[in-house]
């Protein structure tokens, strides 16, 4: 459930803020450590104030204030989402689209994005337009998600003008236009958005709808690798095992953006990993720590990894057989 945490947290941040109100000031003392605030807060909330629910959620999943608890945060988020408040829903449906266990429903995440969109809540149109898009949580619908990243992205949602950049960029329900991809690509990118600051290194690295710069398209790989985007980290680590973009080749720096993206589940690079393992490369040769990363790679359907796996499999075998 961290991916619920990372997007909720600055909510809490805000939520704890100093603030005149009763309630944000308890808040506030609760994340300080008061007993006493929390449970006035929770009195509320049980008593029906959506407020109060949506700062318990908060707290349950931030951990200041109250034990973390995704679950808990949920129930707290729904009380607070069935009465109106935008915001829980919105967070309702981060946690019922994010969540890796039994929490994920993403069915009840469209449900409660839709909610929240409804009202008018950017991150909430921007995340239903995807939804709508990729068919997750129900049917796809290429007209109506464009249509709610139309409205994400004319508040200035990042993420929103992301995935409109590429609807342009693929030619899906508009004329294709690298340029207006590039455009949006760029807007989002300076709200923020990792995504759209790797996209726009791509064409920065072609010059295709931008200027061609390896310098910028090195600038924008960095930063969205440095928010942790896989994709990002692994073309970082492929630019410093050749020696590209007039970076200097660097196999212990490639192994390192290989490995952070191989920890997030990313197959080419759990595969890349091993083979550096295989062949000593940027780290000490491990038979065992490359057959390790090769199997993780292999139950994602990667390949080439599932050849090696197979391949060493099929050699233990001969051994055993041998007596070897």
């Amino acid at each position: 459930m961290r991916i619920a945490r990372r997007l909720l947290v600055l909510a809490a941040a805000a939520a704890f803020a100093a603030s005149a109100a009763p309630l944000d000031d308890l808040a506030r003392k609760a994340a300080n450590g008061s007993a006493q605030a929390r449970q006035e807060i929770e009195r509320q909330a049980t008593s029906g104030d959506a407020y109060a629910a949506h700062l318990m959620g908060m707290m349950r999943v931030s951990g200041k204030g109250a034990e973390q608890s995704d679950s808990q945060a949920l129930a707290w988020f729904l009380r607070a989402a069935g009465k109106g408040h935008v915001d829980s829903q919105h967070n309702a449906a981060v946690i019922y689209e994010s969540s890796d266990g039994t929490l994920k429903d993403a069915a009840q995440a469209r449900r409660w994005y839709r909610a929240a969109a409804d009202q008018g809540l950017a991150r909430s149109q921007a995340k239903l337009g995807a939804l709508l898009l990729d068919g997750v949580g129900g049917a796809a619908s290429l007209d109506e998600g464009r249509q709610w990243l139309e409205k994400a992205a004319a508040q200035g949602n990042p993420y929103g003008r992301y995935r409109l950049g590429m609807l342009y960029l693929e030619g899906r329900g508009y004329e294709r236009s690298v340029d207006t991809a590039a455009k949006l690509f760029q807007q989002a990118a300076d709200g923020g958005d990792r995504e759209a600051r790797y996209r726009l290194a791509l064409l920065h690295g072609t010059g295709a709808g931008v200027e061609k710069s390896d310098a910028k398209a090195l600038e924008l790989l960095r930063k969205s690798a440095d928010q942790n985007l896989p994709e990002a980290q692994f073309l970082l680590s492929a630019i410093y095992s050749t020696g590209q973009y007039g970076v200097q080749r660097d196999d212990k720096q490639a192994v390192r953006w290989m490995r952070r993206a191989a920890v997030q589940g990313y197959a080419d690079a759990e595969f890349s990993l091993g083979l550096a393992y295989a062949e000593g490369r940027g780290v000490k040769r491990d038979a065992q720590e490359a057959y390790g990363w090769m199997l993780r790679a292999s139950r994602r359907g990667h390949a080439p990894a599932l050849e090696y796996v197979k391949d060493v499999q099929w050699k233990l075998e001969k051994r055993r057989r041998s007596g070897n």
